[in-house]
């Protein structure tokens, strides 16, 4: 069978499965632990899971807690057992994700016989998240989220939260942090697919303190915000606390957005400039099979983004990053030097229960051409209940290789 006959095959497999999931009844209703706590749907804070929308950015950034109101992370679906101790149900602070894949189809993507060759797979389980998520007592909040696959578990963020220290003008996340969470775009919580800019590591993964700007890392992030203005920074350990060397990365980043009180069809929608800078390393720590001199990078990674958000949706993202590694190889001799830039454009539009998103990924590099990524992702997905979803994604890889890597396949998705 040809990759055109398989393509076709998968296509009209998805499609029939897209139909009879869009014949299933529907509702509005959901099941995620802050619908059951304050009794809303899911669209009050996204305009399709795991995608925010404006109001649900300004509810996380107050920690929880109901935005534009008097904090209320002492009393909101709590109990009060004394006077200096209230405790929530279990039912209002845990909540689950689901991702699995019935069909998914790559082209030149595995190799047999010393020859790259397509691949169906069926049944393929991406994760299960399970994760807990609230109000402590006022202005304390915790995030834990971990991750379930047939690899493993790990923990992706696990964090306290201090809101309204002195007024909205200080607040902190403390623990698991990503650094770009208060960006226009931050890979976080996004309409489906990473920014593979966003994504791009230090030394290419090959060191022992390998990161990109916004996985979460051991680290501090201070925050603030007010009207128009958001502004945040921080310093983390790298990738985990088992750091080789005594330097941390900082950042910094300023956000100007349209706020609630313009009253304008376009609120939320912001422009963002953050900086980060740091240090990699390898070797040097007596580790069998790793230098004995311990050898460093330093990096840095400017970057630009910037969403369009147009009532409950439309939702456009984007983001350009300038990054350079003055050792990337991590090497000892001279002139080991790589700069590289790409971006990343995201359009999201929303329509009773349908979600259509295109993406588009583009990075360059003379020093490392092994960077270089053109790839255009549609994908169309339907919403079965506010809190389930069916979608049809492909992948085009336009770079021009003589192999190119497409993909296409039927996703589901759910939370509960």
């Amino acid at each position: 069978m040809t990759s055109f006959q398989k393509s076709t095959a998968l296509f009209v497999a998805s499609a029939i499965l897209f139909l009879v999931a869009g014949a299933l009844p529907q509702t509005a209703s959901a099941m995620s632990q802050f619908s059951r706590k304050f009794k809303v749907d899911c669209s009050t804070c996204h305009i399709a899971f795991p995608r925010l929308n404006y109001f649900g950015a300004l509810f996380l950034r107050n920690g929880f807690q109901w935005p534009g109101e008097k904090p209320d992370g002492d009393t909101e679906g709590k109990e009060k057992i004394s006077e200096s101790l209230v405790i929530d149900s279990v039912g209002n602070w845990l909540g689950a994700r689901v991702a699995l894949t019935p069909l998914e189809f790559k082209t030149n993507s595995r190799t047999r016989n010393l020859t790259l060759t397509d691949t169906i797979d069926v049944g393929k389980t991406n994760f299960f998240n399970l994760f807990v998520a609230g109000s402590i007592f006022k202005n304390v909040s915790v995030f834990i989220e971990s991750e379930f696959t047939t690899g493993g578990v790990s923990l992706e963020f696990f964090q306290l939260i201090f809101s309204n220290l002195f007024d909205t003008y200080v607040n902190f996340q403390v623990g698991l942090v990503n650094p770009a969470e208060f960006a226009s775009l931050s890979d976080g919580k996004r309409m489906f697919l990473k920014s593979d800019i966003l994504n791009v590591q230090s030394s290419g993964g090959m060191g022992e303190n390998s990161i990109n700007i916004r996985q979460s890392r051991p680290g501090i992030l201070f925050y603030g915000y007010k009207g128009p203005l958001v502004y945040f920074g921080g310093v983390d350990n790298g990738i985990d606390t088992t750091d080789t060397d005594n330097n941390k990365n900082a950042w910094g980043g300023l956000r100007l957005e349209v706020p609630q009180t313009a009253k304008s069809y376009f609120e939320g929608s912001s422009v963002t400039y953050m900086f980060y800078n740091g240090r990699d390393t390898i070797g040097g720590v007596g580790v069998p099979g790793s230098p004995i001199i311990q050898i460093q990078n330093d990096f840095y990674r400017h970057t630009v983004s910037g969403n369009i958000r147009y009532k409950d949706f439309l939702d456009f993202q984007a983001v350009y990053q300038f990054g350079r590694d003055d050792n990337y190889a991590l090497t000892t001799a001279p002139g080991g030097a790589a700069e590289f830039h790409g971006f990343t454009l995201i359009g999201g539009y929303r329509s009773d229960n349908w979600w259509v998103v295109m993406q588009y990924d583009e990075i360059d590099s003379d020093d490392v051409p092994g960077l270089r990524v053109n790839k255009i992702s549609p994908s169309i997905w339907y919403f079965i209940r506010d809190n389930f979803k069916a979608g049809i994604s492909t992948r085009f890889d336009v770079q021009g290789a003589v192999a190119p890597r497409h993909e296409a396949a039927f996703v589901l998705r759910a939370m509960f």
